[in-house]
């Protein structure tokens, strides 16, 4: 989805796929913003459509992009044979011209380091803000930071938040779509009775956040709650807003001690990327 200057631009399309788009109710001989809530390549190509529109309406004005979600950038590298997706979604990118890029939480440096590169006046929105609206919220006793990555990120971009952390490690079968086949906490203290808060920066099924969630349960944590700037539809495939089956009185399957309620309790996103679907335990963050 686009908007220019908080009107929707692409909300319709014909039977071919060929988009519909829709002059902007307001224009600025001054300073226009553009906003990208990616859900698929079309926004990318709506976002051109919108960039031209704008260059020739006013072409002397200030043009934005708020881009909170910065496709592809979990593609930072070569991985086999798939190629350096972000290294070329950048360039792009600066080939539209804007005057400034926001985006938030960048999944690693390798995202904003190549906007810089190919000439991009990109900058960072404050995510420690949203955190701290979550804190208020869910009050959580601990932050756990789901796998390694988020262990070497967060604790310097969220430096300020004095509320003691650990974080999970998973073990992936690369050879079957990445599947989690392990995954253990690191340094966990006792959780009886306490209330977690993940934090990570992107979600598609949410498996990561699952099994790190279920272990919290099994250690005895009373509630986990979840923290994600860029929330995929995807999440409503996956087992976080699903609660667990109920199971007979006798069995002795220890993960569903919490039967019939959900493994997370909560679920707080800043929405990107526009969700299709609501859930009673899907907060939005504004």
């Amino acid at each position: 989805m686009i908007r220019i200057n908080g009107g929707k631009f692409n909300d319709a399309e014909f039977h071919n796929g060929e988009v519909i788009f829709e002059k902007p109710a307001l224009v600025s001989e001054v300073n226009n913003m553009i906003e990208m809530y990616f859900q698929s390549n079309k926004d990318i190509t709506a976002l051109l459509f919108a960039r031209q529109y704008l260059a020739e309406e006013c072409p002397d004005a200030i043009c934005d992009l708020m881009m909170l979600y910065c496709p592809y950038e979990r593609m930072d590298r070569e991985i086999n044979k798939q190629i350096f997706s972000m290294k070329y979604f950048a360039e792009i990118i600066s080939k539209f011209n804007f005057s400034n890029v926001y985006i938030l939480d960048p999944h690693s440096d390798v995202c904003v380091d190549q906007l810089k590169k190919a000439g991009v006046n990109v900058h960072i929105v404050d995510l420690e803000g949203y955190v701290r609206n979550v804190i208020r919220q869910f009050n959580p006793d601990y932050i756990c930071y789901p796998d390694k990555g988020a262990y070497n990120k967060y604790p310097k971009v969220l430096s300020h938040i004095d509320i003691p952390y650990f974080y999970g490690q998973k073990t992936r079968d690369l050879e079957n779509k990445g599947r989690i086949v392990n995954y253990e906490l690191v340094d966990a203290p006792d959780l009886t009775g306490k209330k977690v808060l993940i934090i990570d920066d992107i979600c598609c099924l949410g498996g990561t956040a699952y099994n790190a969630a279920t272990q919290m349960k099994l250690a005895g944590a009373k509630e986990v709650a979840f923290y994600i700037s860029h929330c995929e539809n995807g999440i409503f495939a996956g087992k976080i807003l699903h609660p667990e089956p109920c199971v007979p009185a006798d069995s002795d399957v220890k993960q569903l001690l919490w039967a019939g309620t959900y493994t997370i309790d909560k679920v707080y996103t800043v929405d990107t990327m526009m969700l299709n679907n609501t859930h009673e335990n899907i907060i939005i963050l504004k």
